[in-house]
């Protein structure tokens, strides 16, 4: 019963509220409409204006200190914008000229359609003074997908009152419900670069975390034809690989021709659901991705670039725990063509791919105007083999990934306005490994996983419950399965376990996973306070085609923030979060903890933040990756940093980071600093170097069964630098180049070995025996351990020296709407070492005499809108 209040007291507020909404209206155009920036043409001058902008950035309510008019006018074909922005200062309106979708410091406008009129989902379109676009997509209210690309077209001018822009938006890149009188949800922002002063047409208080929610409301837009939604985009790519091989290399060539054809498809079904579709997709103009190195016990995670998985991303985000910044969930779509597993060490000559082919993926997504959304993927990628010759001459092509199909699905549905919202999803992997026996050892042949989501936001969004919860099965060999319940994720084998058991013949797995976040988390001017937890089956396994970090866990927290948004002579704004938790195993408590941070922005446009954390860590299950629960010690945690006014011409910004484990004594400090040179309206470069040195006297090592397992640790220095530059020249709003570089330097130096003996003393000195000088040596990069009394073991000596430097060079032109041409260069060049010491003079001389890897390729695309 008291849902149901709740309920009816939401419909009341949510229509009241309606009819509250800032409201415009659109009409249809008469005469020719030239996309230029002018807003000269006779119907921009008697279309109705809309104008009454509220500030909202730094005086939050307050009116604007310049005046913002649009109009708007449509077609059968079109929705056409005209925004007139006044400025008594016409030259100090900044105009920078940059490559498409770069959200630069310069003046703006932005322009958002919520055509299902749901006020969860919007279509965004920005120009700036200097003419250059950038769209997204919103979704699920507040979120925003900046990888979204729609066919549009749009100017801007510079005029003796101010500066326009005009925009022209086919009804192709939007979706609507079928009608002859449409109501859609709009808004327009403006924001002045040189003041930052922001403000919008429909009011939009900072303090609120709503958006989509928060649009006006245009009608006029009445009797539309069906659009038509057939998009192709064929492309073709030729180019060549240049890269080093070794003398007598019979798998390589020095010289690899590269070409491709394929095809990407997009049809409208309806006015509500769009098929997508990608033949042989290529992705050779995406970036380079960083490098990375970890000595921990976890996957690293590299974001998606490629452009059809990033499309319609809004349907396919599965997240799991509370972490808004964490990439675990269901979905990670770079499993989909990445290169295969369990490349061999022994080999003389080996030909490895460097990742398997996709043979096609589609996908379905949409909404209603009732509320439903849906989006289903599915994607092929093919058998592949590589080519291997052993030390003894002899060729083998041993399959290394079997014919795979991946899916994803989710279904939602929107009740009370938006303000209530129910979500079910799933994924399933398959995989054909008939007559493979060796990646039946590995891999799963199926893997599931189920989910449902639900979010709920009451009394005008100041409350808010959400809740999510996950299943997984997986199903193989007994190897495989088995080697599942080893790996770190797991850990089934763990000495002492009393919450998991190894079952050495299992052929499959199952586990579940949920996650909840309830609080005065909304529109408070001053205070939120929630709390939440994140909790994990050992058996919850989603890496088929999520991305996962750990199970057995509860994370429970409870969250408190006091911000103040009131700009005041000293500061525009500052906040202060903190938090305390606990991490859990279903056996026992493993960590307690406090973190807390703080921010805020001066009325120069500097900004600052401060943070710091406490970790009373108590035990670490998977320290020794399958050994017993190991003893730890608290750390604590700081962090800060700086970012000057992006309004310069040189602006920067500095991070730095310091934790400290007293019982140890180890350290890990971090700094990194980036700098841009607004060199000229249509150049920038950037630089951005970092540099961390870590030292931890507890650095797992490995495991060496001899009459029983020795878990060893050693004492580590580990040097990570690097240097990123990224240059930006941007001849016109369709010609730019962008070029990225970053050498990288990463060193581990190995002392003091310990043998752990006895994990879970109280004194960190007896949790050990520390191998003495006499008691081991190397040879041949092999560790000899010979302790009088014991049985004499090796390992693999872990000092590395890993040297990389990765640059990408990509000239885009952008000859038609939607159609370009890419001219890409990519180099590559890497060398590694056991030497372990950090020596960047001698590390960057290695790395130059190091032969590189050079690709060329030509990228030609052509779309066709039908």
């Amino acid at each position: 019963m008291l849902r149901y209040v709740v309920a009816i007291a939401i419909v009341c507020s949510c229509a009241l509220a309606h009819a509250d909404a800032v409201r415009g209206h659109a009409v249809r155009r008469t005469g020719d409409i030239k996309i230029d920036g002018h807003l000269d043409e006779p119907d921009w001058a008697s279309a109705p204006k809309q104008t009454h902008f509220t500030q909202r950035y730094p005086k939050d309510n307050a009116p604007p200190t310049l005046e913002t008019r649009f109009a708007i006018l449509y077609d059968d074909d079109a929705i056409y914008v005209g925004v007139w922005a006044d400025d008594p200062d016409p030259g100090a309106v900044r105009r920078l000229l940059t490559r498409r979708d770069v959200d630069a410091p310069a003046d703006a406008v932005i322009i958002g359609f919520d055509s299902y009129h749901d006020r969860r989902t919007a279509y965004a379109f920005q120009l700036n003074a200097a003419g250059v676009q950038r769209d997204m997509l919103m979704f699920d209210d507040t979120n925003q997908d900046d990888t979204w690309d729609a066919v549009w077209t749009g100017n801007s001018a510079i005029t003796d009152t101010g500066w326009t822009a005009e925009y022209r938006i086919p009804l192709s890149q939007l979706r609507y419900a079928a009608g002859d009188l449409h109501e859609w949800g709009f808004q327009v922002v403006r924001t002045v670069a040189r003041t930052q002063e922001q403000s919008a047409w429909s009011p939009w208080p900072r303090s609120t975390p709503q958006v989509v929610s928060r649009f006006g409301v245009i009608d006029g837009i009445d009797h539309l034809k069906p659009a038509r939604r057939l998009e192709l985009l064929p492309y073709v790519t030729g180019g060549v690989d240049v890269a080093p091989i070794d003398a007598g290399d019979p798998l390589n060539s020095h010289v690899t021709g590269r070409d491709g054809i394929g095809l990407d498809v997009k049809y409208g079904l309806g006015p509500a659901f769009t098929l997508s579709a990608t033949i042989n997709p290529d992705f050779g103009q995406v970036e380079a991705d960083p490098s990375q190195i970890t000595l921990g016990p976890y996957e690293l995670f590299y974001p998606e670039k490629r452009p059809f998985f990033l499309e319609g991303v809004d349907l396919f985000k599965l997240p799991m725990g509370n972490d808004g910044g964490s990439p675990e969930g269901q979905f990670y779509s770079r499993r989909i063509g990445e290169a295969p597993e369990n490349e061999p060490s022994d080999y003389t000559y080996i030909n490895w791919p460097q990742a398997t082919t996709i043979y096609g993926a589609a996908k379905l997504t949409g909404h209603t105007a009732s509320g439903w959304s849906l989006g289903v993927l599915d994607a092929v990628t093919g058998r592949e083999s590589a080519s291997i010759v052993d030390d003894y001459g002899v060729r083998s092509d041993p399959v290394v990934a079997p014919l795979t199909n991946y899916a994803v699905g989710r279904v939602k549905h929107d009740f009370l306005d938006g303000s209530l919202q129910i979500g079910l999803s799933g994924t399933a992997v398959n995989r054909d490994l008939s007559n493979l026996p060796e990646l039946a050892a590995t891999l799963h042949d199926q893997a599931y996983t189920t989910g449902t989501q639900i979010t709920d936001r009451w009394d005008d969004n100041k409350w808010l419950l959400t809740l999510q919860a996950t299943g997984s099965y997986i199903h193989g060999s007994a190897d495989a399965i088995g080697a599942t319940q080893l790996d770190n994720n797991h850990l089934f084998q763990r000495v002492g376990a009393t919450d998991t058991r190894y079952v050495p013949n299992a052929t499959s797995m199952e586990g579940w996973g949920t996650s909840f976040q309830f609080g005065r988390l909304g529109d408070t001017p001053h205070w939120r306070t929630g709390f939440g937890d994140d909790i994990r089956s050992p058996g919850l396994e989603l890496n088929d085609l999520g991305f996962q970090r750990g199970s057995d866990r509860m994370i429970p927290y409870l969250w408190t923030q006091y911000r103040e948004d009131k700009p005041s002579d000293a500061v525009l704004n500052w906040q202060i979060n903190a938090d305390v938790f606990s991490i859990d195993s279903f056996e026992r408590v493993e960590d307690l903890g406090i973190e807390w941070n703080a921010s805020a922005t001066l009325p120069n446009l500097w900004s600052g933040f401060v943070g710091g954390a406490y970790d009373h860590a108590m035990w670490d299950q998977v320290a020794m990756r399958g050994g017993p629960t190991m003893r730890v010690d608290p750390t604590t945690t700081l962090y800060g940093g700086l970012n000057s006014d992006n309004r310069k011409m040189v602006y920067a910004s500095l991070f730095t980071r310091f934790a400290r484990n007293p019982t140890t004594n180890a350290t890990d400090t971090s700094v990194s600093i980036g700098a841009t040179l607004q060199a000229r309206p249509n150049v920038s470069l950037f630089l951005g170097p970092s540099y961390e040195e870590r030292y931890d006297s507890m650095q797992y090592v490995d495991v060496v069964a001899t009459d029983e397992p020795h878990y060893i640790f050693s004492s580590i220095r580990q040097v990570t630098s690097a240097m990123t530059a990224r240059l930006d020249w941007t001849f016109s709003t369709t010609l730019s180049l962008q070029a990225y570089a970053q050498p990288f330097i990463a060193t581990g130096r190995y002392s003091d070995y310990k043998d752990v003996d006895n994990p879970q003393a109280a004194a960190f000195s007896d949790r050990f025996h520390a191998i003495q000088g006499n008691e081991w040596s190397v040879a041949n990069d092999v560790v000899y351990i010979h302790r009088p009394g014991a049985l004499a073991f090796n390992f693999d000596l872990p000092d590395f020296d890993v040297l990389q430097l990765r640059s990408t060079v990509v000239l885009r032109w952008e000859y038609r709407p939607g159609s370009t041409v890419f001219a890409i260069w990519s180099h590559n060049q890497s060398d590694s070492d056991y030497d372990g010491r950090y020596r960047p003079g001698a590390d960057l001389k290695t790395l130059y005499n190091t032969a590189g890897e050079n690709i060329v390729m030509v990228k030609v695309n052509y779309w066709l809108g039908l």
